[in-house]
């Protein structure tokens, strides 16, 4: 019987996970319902209502990036440019 060693992967890559600009967020919801993930809540800011991403919950898909139209939400490592077309072309 043979024996294959697997190497050991040592490259760490971080993931990519959405924030919210509490102050550029309006508080809509547009970015709520899109979240396949659950990952976007409420929370008090400022004394307004304003969403907030989980870290732990949110995979980075970028969905809430295209749709927030205060453009309060950024993915770290994308534009909200970069992320648009991107949609936009698997629409296509």
């Amino acid at each position: 019987m043979a024996v294959t060693e697997i190497p050991k992967i040592t490259d760490n890559v971080e993931a990519l996970v959405a924030e919210i600009d509490p102050d550029k967020c309006s508080g809509c919801g547009v970015c709520l319902p899109l979240c396949s993930y659950s990952a976007i809540g409420w929370f008090e800011y400022k004394g307004k209502k304003r969403a907030h991403i989980d870290p732990a919950l949110c995979k980075g898909c970028g969905v809430c990036v295209a749709a927030c139209p205060s453009r309060a939400i950024n993915l770290e490592g994308f534009t909200t440019e970069e992320i648009e077309s991107q949609i936009e072309n698997l629409t296509f």
